[in-house]
């Protein structure tokens, strides 16, 4: 049985957004106008300004071609380290205090507001699967960071997503910048480096959050998909210029095709053996930066 909202089959247009997002309401080193106007420049169709425990000062900032939505990040309870959970919230309308409550709780009042919630950023936060596998109810995790990876090299959080995967959660993998607009002589600007490419019927918080829930999206650090396409037993990916395609499944599972020297892949053929639980496409390019899709479950 295979289940995948498939965006490249779906109605709607594709939207370019960065959902974790901080600026001088916070830590961050740019007013919210000002970082708004750095992602438009950039083509970024959307942006959500997480705040570290403040919501607001996004008011005015929409144009009829750029959205910005409110949100939160919410730094709460414990892990098995003792460090907090991080939790963006998008779309939220009111600030919820960071404190030492239970996370399960902070995620139950954020969804019940009519938030979108993240676990963000694993690997940097430390978090164990079992520390993951005790909290439900969040759409996915930070599968890349970017602000995470250039500060200290902790923003890949790939097996954080497979290990959940293949204990049986459905959740969706996103790359965010967590901008802070930090830099410095040894370390690149942390915005404008990663985004989610959503299938949206229009550009409105209601439709991209209804595309985002539904799947309807694959995240990258730079490079696009083309297409991808499920059915009679394959699954074939269309990714031009890329390097190396894989299909990363649960356990020993999948397949990766590298390009010979010197050239690329266009596309790369999947068939399905019918034991994965679940297949999902990486699209690496020559510089190593990586197009990542949501998984395609292939057993109830």
């Amino acid at each position: 049985m295979v289940t995948f909202e498939n965006p490249f089959k779906a109605s709607g247009r594709w939207l370019k957004g960065n959902l974790h997002t901080h600026t001088t309401n916070s830590d961050g080193a740019l007013p919210p106008k000002e970082m708004a106007e750095q992602y438009k420049l950039r083509g970024y169709d959307f942006l959500c300004i997480t705040d570290h425990g403040r919501v607001g000062g996004v008011d005015n900032l929409s144009e009829s071609d750029f959205l910005v939505i409110d949100g939160e990040e919410v730094s709460v309870g414990s892990n098995s380290l003792g460090e907090p959970y991080h939790l963006v919230a998008v779309d939220l309308q009111e600030t919820v205090p960071d404190d030492g409550n239970d996370p399960q709780t902070v995620i139950d009042k954020l969804r019940g507001m009519g938030a979108l919630v993240l676990l963000c950023h694993p690997y940097w936060s430390s978090l164990t699967l079992d520390d993951m596998l005790r909290i439900k109810g969040y759409a996915g995790i930070e599968i890349y960071n970017t602000s995470c990876f250039f500060s200290i090299a902790k923003g890949h959080s790939i097996v954080h997503w497979d290990d959940l995967l293949a204990h049986g959660r459905k959740i969706w993998g996103f790359a965010v910048d967590d901008t802070h607009w930090h830099f410095s002589d040894h370390r690149p600007n942390d915005a404008c480096g990663a985004c989610i490419m959503v299938k949206s019927r229009s550009l409105s918080v209601r439709d991209i959050k209804e595309a985002i829930n539904a799947g309807l999206f694959y995240s990258s650090n730079g490079p696009m998909i083309d297409d991808i396409s499920v059915g009679n037993g394959d699954i074939i990916v269309a990714a031009e210029r890329s390097k190396i395609i894989n299909f990363v499944a649960d356990s020993y599972k999948g397949e990766s095709f590298t390009a010979p020297p010197g050239k690329t892949l266009e596309s790369a053929h999947y068939a399905i053996r019918g034991t994965e639980k679940y297949v999902r496409i990486e699209c690496v390019d020559e510089r190593g930066n990586v197009a990542w899709s949501n998984p395609i479950y292939l057993k109830a």
